[in-house]
């Protein structure tokens, strides 16, 4: 029978990061991460399926043939066959578009992988299933894409990778975050300032291999366990404070372990720099709760509470975008997860 179903999903900006994969399985993270999705910054993924005695797959963005990411594309399908064994003969056609620029620092294939694993596992179930069966699934098939993809599917924070912290989390998949979220934490907003709009130097799949032989690698994983667990507890009892000194800390420490990886690199620009040091200069003279986290790439993430959203958007206007190429800044609610439009 021939399927389409066509899932929008958001991508998201991990508080934790995940750096570092071991070498029992494909794409096990070295520790837990935990992030927020981004409801506004998405992937849109239409998938065409047509039943067949072989595969083939076709691939294009936003209606262009895009034959650079079949390799990719074609890796993943050989991965999930295991778990969706019907996904070996059949006609795919999936075209795929973002809103926001791919291959920065957004996690682009964090929300592509989770718009095409929700679509092939909307395409088994024909059926509208949102069980937690159903989104751990997903996420165990997005992960086998891209590892951050598997955070993507709940609308709260979400933990991949097994942590004391956090029940019944799990390295093969993530799990939402079940303990209470502080009102002085809930709703926060995210916007995205675009420092530089191409694609990143070193792909974040070369930057994870680095972490073999690190020398600061085993204090790296110690430190993102302890920080898991500290953020957790944060977000429990609402001091903003400690929330922004452990996301802060978490970038620069991403971005220290590429620094110090051998080949060493720097994804951080100068303009990068000059926007962190401005939004320390904005919290010390104002006392808002604002703070920044850094993807695996140039752009900077300014995370705020929505209570303060006019005075953040007048920042943003008159001291940050002077910083921004283009002067471009792309803004998001935190929250949400796939959406699912299904056709037969």
């Amino acid at each position: 029978m021939k399927s389409k179903v066509t899932v929008k999903c958001p991508s998201n900006i991990a508080l934790i990061k995940y750096w570092g994969k071991k070498d029992t399985g494909i794409q096990i993270p070295q520790n837990p991460s935990i992030s927020w999705s981004l409801s506004d910054l998405t992937a849109k993924t239409t998938v065409k399926f047509l039943p067949s005695n072989c595969r083939e797959i076709k691939f294009s963005y936003d209606g262009v043939p895009k034959e650079s990411f079949l390799p990719k594309i074609n890796e993943f399908f050989k991965r999930i066959e295991d778990v969706l064994p019907w996904v070996k003969n059949g006609i795919f056609e999936i075209d795929t578009v973002n809103n926001f620029p791919h291959g920065t620092g957004i996690a682009s294939s964090a929300a592509g992988f989770g718009a095409l694993a929700t679509a092939l596992l909307e395409i088994e179930n024909k059926l509208d299933n949102n069980t937690e069966v159903f989104w751990n699934k997903v996420s165990e098939i997005a992960r086998l894409g891209s590892g951050s993809a598997c955070r993507s599917m709940f609308s709260k924070p979400a933990v991949w990778g097994a942590s004391e912290a956090v029940k019944n989390s799990s390295d093969l998949y993530a799990v939402e975050l079940k303990s209470p979220i502080h009102t002085n934490l809930q709703n926060w907003k995210d916007t995205v300032l675009i420092v530089d709009s191409g694609e990143k130097k070193v792909s974040s799949t070369a930057g994870h291999s680095l972490l073999n032989g690190h020398p600061y690698a085993e204090s790296r994983f110690l430190q993102a366990n302890k920080n898991l667990a500290d953020l957790i507890k944060v977000m429990e009892t609402g001091d903003v404070e400690r929330f922004i000194k452990i996301v802060e800390s978490e970038a620069l420490q991403l971005h220290a372990i590429m620094m110090t990886s051998i080949p060493y690199y720097m994804l951080m620009r100068p303009n990068t720099i000059a926007i962190i040091e401005s939004i320390w200069k904005f919290r010390e003279e104002t006392n808002f709760p604002v703070c920044f986290t850094l993807d695996a790439g140039a752009n900077v993430h300014l995370l705020y509470s929505n209570e303060i959203e006019s005075s953040v958007k007048t920042f943003i206007q008159t001291k940050l975008l002077l910083y921004c190429q283009n002067a471009m800044y792309l803004c998001s609610e935190t929250g949400g997860k796939p959406q699912i439009e299904y056709y037969d």
